[in-house]
């Protein structure tokens, strides 16, 4: 059986000032960012990590963004000629609008996700109730919910790794391709220069703007430097310079 292949999905565009990926810094500055999924095949599984935002014919039920059409997570699949229902794994990083409205698109999926990201969800903190709004943590049946504590291997060559930062209960996702380890590190690491920070900010890291413990936030982003030879940002146009990793 082949090896891990690992591909970006673009699933719409978010205008934003940058201070909302950049911790106090760039406050002012409008940008506009990637929403991104990742498909990976192989080893016998289809696997999708994140399933982007709510389809904008709903209405304004977040914040609002642009989503071109074949921009959904449905479409994208159906150009490498996968079904909905052929992913049988959806691995969500966390629970924000703009990585996990679309649960319901994947009807025999077993959905990964931390105990402590559906804690936090059911009841967050006042300013991070409208990134949560729109998600019922349980809308497709609790028995398709593996609800899992810490890290954990999902399959061959991918595993869960429990990151409090951005959210109580992030997780990020190490991916095994050839002989390097391809590390998703979601909205941890938003954007090259959250990782990469040193030359920009003076530190070799930079948070979120939204986070609940940034102590514990910046343990996390440590904790990832042993995780992954490469890591990959969660909303930063590099992602899409390759159509495939493998």
């Amino acid at each position: 059986m082949g090896g891990l292949i690992l591909r970006p999905f673009h699933l719409g565009t978010i205008r934003r000032d940058k201070s909302i990926f950049t911790y106090i810094k760039n406050m002012g500055t409008q940008a506009e960012f990637p929403l991104l999924a990742w498909y990976i095949e192989g080893q016998g599984h289809r696997i999708l990590v994140d399933t982007g935002a709510h389809d904008p014919a709903q209405g304004e039920l977040n914040p609002p963004y642009m989503r071109k059409p074949g921009q959904d997570p449905v479409a994208r699949l159906a150009t490498l000629d996968v079904r909905p229902e052929d992913i049988d794994i959806l691995i969500l990083t966390h629970l924000h609008w703009d990585h996990a409205s679309n649960i319901h698109l994947f009807p025999k999926a077993r959905v990964i996700v931390q105990r402590e990201e559906l804690r936090y969800a059911a009841a967050p903190l006042d300013p991070h109730r409208g990134v949560y709004q729109t998600i019922p943590p349980l809308s497709p049946g609790l028995e398709r919910f593996e609800v899992i504590d810490g890290d954990k291997e999902i399959a061959e060559g991918v595993s869960v790794h429990l990151l409090p930062g951005h959210t109580p209960g992030i997780q990020g996702v190490a991916v095994r391709i050839s002989n390097a380890v391809y590390f998703l590190a979601g909205d941890n690491a938003p954007l090259v220069e959250n990782w990469d920070a040193r030359e920009k900010y003076g530190a070799p890291h930079w948070p979120h703007g939204i986070h609940v413990d940034l102590e514990a936030y910046f343990k996390s982003l440590r904790r990832m430097e042993t995780l992954g030879d490469i890591i990959v940002p969660g909303h930063d146009w590099s992602a899409l310079e390759r159509t495939e990793y493998k």
